[in-house]
């Protein structure tokens, strides 16, 4: 996607102003100002405990910033009413560091779950869903590389295809928004850029958003259009990937990552982003 030359089509999908989120007596994110766009891809790099979390958690709606401003989609997405914080939940998708699937589920089953926030509710209960859902779900399936793993259950798939069902289960929902937090941390270095290269052509050839946790900068450099460094909840880095270089990711999982101060290279926050 070619995000370039369809600048005008774009708009603004998050935005987040004077943001402190606490976890306890801890300060765990303070952002004074992010703004992403409709099609970016965006990757988050830091240190564990960082922050990157409490962002994709905000974004999603499980958490509630402490003081500041959180828009997702136009829309406040933690709100207090049940019936709008469903509707906002339902253009957000987000996959898991542990995927949260049904372990004694078929494959095909838990990837239909993505349906869940558009069909009736006794339908899903009974597990019966309509046919269009069914046939969108078999199509994802074969788009992630699972054709003909419909009916096992995934307790006997290896990580890299738990992997995809959970990226499976995240498109079928049909979300404006895609949040992946450390998505490949469980997998081996070479499953894991092929499942982050399986996400990015999907994501890009929806047009959606895509916000993803990582800790390979080399992975980030890669597939993403801006890349984000949190440090002790602080956004040290806000810029393209070829900005980010191998002494700024030095520098942000070591030193800036122990002081939480601005990465010393153009296009850093704090330093004329």
């Amino acid at each position: 996607m070619d995000l370039s030359s369809s600048a005008h089509e774009l708009r603004t999908v998050i935005e987040l102003d004077g943001v402190h989120a606490l976890l306890g007596r801890t300060l765990a994110l303070d952002v004074e100002k992010l703004r992403i766009s409709s099609g970016e891809r965006i990757f988050v790099l830091g240190r564990s405990g960082s922050g990157k979390t409490t962002l994709s958690r905000l974004v999603k709606g499980r958490l509630q910033a402490s003081t500041g401003r959180v828009k997702v989609l136009d829309a406040d997405p933690g709100p207090a009413q049940p019936d709008a914080r469903r509707a906002i939940q339902r253009r957000i998708a987000m996959i898991d560091q542990e995927f949260y699937l049904v372990p004694r589920m078929s494959v095909i089953l838990n990837i239909l779950t993505g349906a869940l926030g558009r069909i009736p509710k006794w339908g899903s209960l009974l597990g019966l869903y309509p046919r269009d859902e069914i046939r969108k779900a078999l199509g994802i399936l074969n788009e992630v590389n699972l054709d003909g793993l419909g009916d096992r259950r995934v307790e006997t798939l290896s990580g890299g295809q738990r992997q995809r069902t959970a990226i499976a289960r995240a498109l079928m929902q049909d979300a404006e928004i895609i949040l992946a937090d450390e998505p490949v941390s469980n997998l081996d270095p070479e499953l894991a850029e092929e499942a982050l290269g399986l996400l990015i052509d999907c994501v890009a050839r929806r047009g959606e958003t895509l916000l993803v946790n990582l800790h390979q900068p080399s992975l980030a450099r890669r597939f993403a259009t801006r890349i984000i460094g949190l440090s002790h909840g602080r956004i040290v880095y806000d810029g393209p990937p070829d900005g980010f270089t191998e002494e700024a990711a030095e520098f942000l999982y070591q030193a800036g990552g122990q002081s939480g101060q601005a990465l010393p290279i153009p296009g850093a926050a704090g330093n004329g982003a």
